[in-house]
C-alpha cells in the first residue's frame, strides 16, 4: 500500500455532489475510484488476446468475407 496527496477542489466537488460534505467523505469516494479503476486494469489485462488467436480471427474473418471456407 502507498499514501498518495493530491490536490481536490472542495467546493466545486460539492456542487457537483452534495453527498461529499467532508474530508472523510471525498477521501472514501476517491478510494472507491482508485479501486473500481485498478479493477478495471485487471480484467483489461486479462482481456488481451494472444497473437494466435488474433490471427485466427482475422483468418476466419477473411475466409467468411470472401467466402473462401
Amino acid at each position: 500500500m502507498c499514501t498518495v496527496t493530491i490536490d481536490v477542489d472542495e467546493k466545486t466537488l460539492r456542487d457537483v455532489n452534495p453527498n461529499l460534505s467532508d474530508i472523510a467523505a471525498i477521501r472514501e469516494w476517491v478510494q472507491q475510484l482508485i479501486d473500481c479503476r485498478i479493477q478495471e486494469m485487471l480484467e483489461e489485462d486479462t482481456e488481451t488476446m494472444s497473437i494466435e488467436e488474433a490471427r485466427e480471427m482475422t483468418l476466419k474473418a477473411v475466409r467468411e468475407e470472401y467466402a473462401l471456407v
